[in-house]
């Protein structure tokens, strides 16, 4: 038996088993949140929250009647926070919404904290169904905030405008138009004098739009900051599990909803030059970018089911800040700050996912359906490794073909085995033989497997993206709908993975045409490899399955030419 091919045979089992569990377990199945460990959690969270100051206690309106120790006060002492301050209920001052339209989405902001209401992206749907609404950005649980706050600090306590009504003399509807855009003011006033002006400015073709925040009169504050707000509970959407996302200090951070609750007090809060901070998803995105200052702290905290991130800068009044709201568009985040792409999660083979995305976007030029892009991706790339590919399997069949000739040698010298290594390295050299001439190609396909593989799964232009048929999305997996089929084993819905089985299935005749060593052991490992690569695929995204399916249906129109070739070929003795 060629041990050469055994551990071939060994090793890539092994980066099956690890591909498994890296790719699919941990990253597809996260394990749920346990309704037991939910008390423990809160109450961890509540210490987590009294160390780093945070709480709900919000500046006071002017002149507002202090009521009995309810609202934020009752609030504020549940998550640890010393506050002085009490807020009369909202219903109390009736609510004026502002909605702003722009080309690209259609924002909606309330008086009650000058804080956002909604964000709807018109290019963009909740679903892949076409009736599907546009998508809405802004996701708050009952009892969240809303995102786009001032925080200020004065000692030892933190002050939100969560419940601080502001006033505005926008209309109750604005366009942002080209080349004008649109600006919306609101001012608020606290009990201690202090007025806090939010400006906002928006742009009629760009998912940037600016805060502008000004503090003035009253006490100055220790810190004057923004803070952004997100529960990190998981979308409906396939693998859609929001993280908090930064970049301060020149080090980018992700945190996800276990890693937030696990954040240490020293963890919590990071301290530099803030690039960008905020909440990110698999597509969308929602961070700002602060101009001035830009160096500051980002201070984290998860309270109940509500990530919070704070920035917060010392000794200003003033703070000028960039926001991105909308997809992980690899153009647009660029074009808004060139280190925003790190935003995407394309893992450890990053660069090759870019280029493979960037690839795809120029065939979506030449053919407009991502289906025949990937296609013609699957193409490019067999293409660019037909030299060594074919030399590797004319390798792999020279060896077969030696085999009779290997097994003679062994029984004629197995108790010679320095003699059998030399007879056996003079035969590959009378053949020109590379005895591990066929693991090449093995080895490069890993990195390209998980560089497509981050490539399809995060980019958002596959997303709701339609091949043929049954298949109107190649961000998620096959699924053909069969009406009265039970559910499968490993299916998420009721019906088959056509192309994951096609995919297997031209799997299995590549290897069944790719000549093998005698062994039968060997040959059945080899066989059993199709099946494996199977089930693996069955819950990944249809876009890959698509990739694996065009490139084994290659593989066996090469595999057919090069076994005519070597019909008539007969080794050197």
């Amino acid at each position: 038996m060629d041990s050469s091919r055994v551990l071939l045979a060994v090793v890539l089992s092994i980066i099956l088993v690890v591909a498994y569990q890296e790719l699919v377990l941990k990253r597809f199945f996260p394990p749920p949140t346990q309704q037991q460990q939910q008390a423990a959690e809160q109450a961890k969270t509540a210490k987590q929250a009294q160390a780093l100051g945070y709480g709900t206690a919000t500046v006071v309106p002017s002149g507002a009647p202090a009521p009995g120790a309810v609202g934020s006060a009752t609030a504020a002492a549940a998550t640890g926070q010393k506050s002085s301050a009490m807020t009369p209920s909202m219903a109390l001052v009736p609510e004026r919404t502002i909605e702003v339209d722009s080309d690209f989405y259609v924002a909606t902001f309330t008086t009650h904290g000058a804080r956002l209401k909604s964000f709807v992206l018109n290019k963009y749907r909740q679903a892949a169904a076409k009736n599907s609404p546009p998508y809405e950005m802004v996701q708050v649980q009952p009892g969240g905030h809303l995102p786009l706050g001032v925080v200020m600090t004065r000692g030892d306590q933190v002050f939100d405008d969560s419940e601080l009504n502001y006033d505005t003399k926008a209309p109750a509807k604005i366009e942002a138009a080209a080349g004008a855009g649109a600006t919306v003011a609101f001012v608020g006033k606290t009990a201690d004098g202090t007025t806090i002006t939010k400006t906002f400015t928006f742009r009629s073709s760009s998912y940037v739009f600016s805060m502008d925040v000004a503090a003035s009169g009253g006490p100055a504050p220790s810190q004057l900051g923004v803070s952004m707000s997100q529960p990190l509970t998981a979308h409906e959407g396939y693998y859609d599990i929001p993280e908090l996302q930064s970049e301060v200090g020149d080090k980018v951070r992700t945190e996800n909803e276990k890693a937030m609750k696990t954040l240490k007090a020293a963890d919590a809060t990071v301290s530099g030059t803030i690039t960008y901070a905020g909440f990110g998803d698999r597509y969308f995105l929602a961070v700002f970018l602060p101009q001035a200052p830009t160096s500051g702290e980002l201070a984290m905290a998860y309270i109940g089911d509500e990530a919070i991130a704070r920035l917060l800068f010392d000794g200003t009044t003033q703070i000028h800040s960039e926001i991105y709201m909308g997809p992980k568009l690899l153009e647009a985040l660029e074009a808004a700050n060139p280190a925003l792409h790190k935003a995407i999660d394309f893992g450890f083979f990053g660069i090759l996912a870019i280029v493979f995305l960037r690839t795809l976007k120029l065939f979506h030029y030449i053919a407009p359906n991502y289906g025949w892009d990937i296609i013609l991706l699957t193409v490019s790339i067999r293409i660019a490794f037909l030299p060594i590919s074919i030399r590797s399997q004319r390798s792999m069949m020279k060896m077969q073909r030696l085999q009779p000739q290997i097994q003679r040698l062994r029984d004629k010298l197995k108790d010679n085995n320095e003699q059998l290594q030399k007879e056996m390295v003079d035969l590959y050299k009378r053949n020109h033989v590379n005895p591990l001439g066929g693991c090449a190609p093995m080895a490069l396909q890993l990195p390209i497997f998980l560089g497509l593989y981050e490539a399809l799964l995060n980019s958002i232009e596959l997303r709701h993206a339609p091949f043929l048929g049954w298949i109107n999305d190649l961000s998620t997996p096959d699924c053909l709908h069969v009406p009265g089929l039970p559910q499968l084993p490993l299916m998420h819905c009721h019906g088959l993975p056509v192309l994951v089985l096609l995919m297997g299935a031209t799997s299995f005749l590549q290897q069944y045409m790719t000549p093998t060593t005698p062994d039968p052991n060997q040959q059945r490992m080899m066989m059993l490899t199709p099946l494996i690569f199977t089930i693996m695929l069955i819950n990944f995204p249809a876009g890959l399955a698509l990739y694996y399916f065009s490139s084994n249906l290659l593989g066996v129109i090469q595999q057919y030419f090069l076994n005519r070739e070597f019909q008539q070929y007969t080794p050197a003795t």
